[in-house]
This record gives C-alpha cells, sequence and structure tokens, in this order.
C-alpha cells in the first residue's frame, strides 16, 4: 500500500476541479479510481505503487487534450508534486450550467433582454 499525503491529495484535487479545461474528476468505470484517507475518498486521484500519480476527468467538449493535459500538470506544479503524472480523460461532457446553443433560455440570460 502506498502511503500518501492527505493535504497533498486534497490541494491536487481542489486544483484539478478548478482547472478550467475539467469537467470533474472521475472514479473510472467501475468507480476504484479514488485516494483513500482516513474517513474520506477523493475520487479521481490516485498514487500508485510505483509512485506515480493518476488523475482522472471528464474534459470539458470545448477543450483539448492538450489543453486538459496543461491544466492538470500545471494544477500538479501548484502542488508541489514532483512525482510523474499521468493523465486519463475518461468523458467528455458540456460544463454545468451552460446553455446549448440556440437554447430559448439564452435570450433570457442575455443583457437587455425582456424577462
Amino acid at each position: 500500500m502506498t502511503i500518501i499525503d492527505a493535504d497533498t491529495v486534497r490541494r491536487l484535487a481542489v486544483a484539478v476541479d478548478a482547472a478550467p479545461s475539467v469537467v470533474s474528476r472521475s472514479a473510472g468505470r467501475f468507480g476504484g479510481v479514488a485516494a483513500y484517507l482516513p474517513g474520506e475518498r477523493v475520487v479521481g486521484i490516485r498514487r500508485t505503487e510505483a509512485g506515480r500519480w493518476e488523475v482522472h476527468v471528464v474534459m470539458a467538449i470545448d477543450s483539448t487534450v492538450s489543453l486538459v493535459e496543461a491544466d492538470v500538470l500545471g494544477a500538479a506544479q501548484s502542488v508541489g508534486l514532483t512525482e510523474p503524472v499521468d493523465l486519463f480523460v475518461v468523458d467528455i461532457a458540456e460544463r454545468q450550467g451552460e446553455l446549448p446553443p440556440g437554447s430559448d433560455q439564452v435570450d433570457r440570460l442575455l443583457p437587455g433582454a425582456a424577462l
């Protein structure tokens, strides 16, 4: 079992969540991708026996894999990780709260639109 610093895992999760190209972290197809901390499970982040970090994410539909990679590696560097980071893009989705083009709700949200 790999010992990990709980604070590092939590800070990495917050940094990945703040990445503009990432919709969310992912537990993977079978829900097993997570860091298990005392009384807590941090989804989408795992430290391997080989000392590598894995970050599993859902990518924003209007992003690119290159942008996700840059954002996740930047997040890892911002929390001081020096070990290799492996990125897994497991799905693509729209960001929460965004309206698709042509939505009838767009007119109600634009400045100056009549309510």
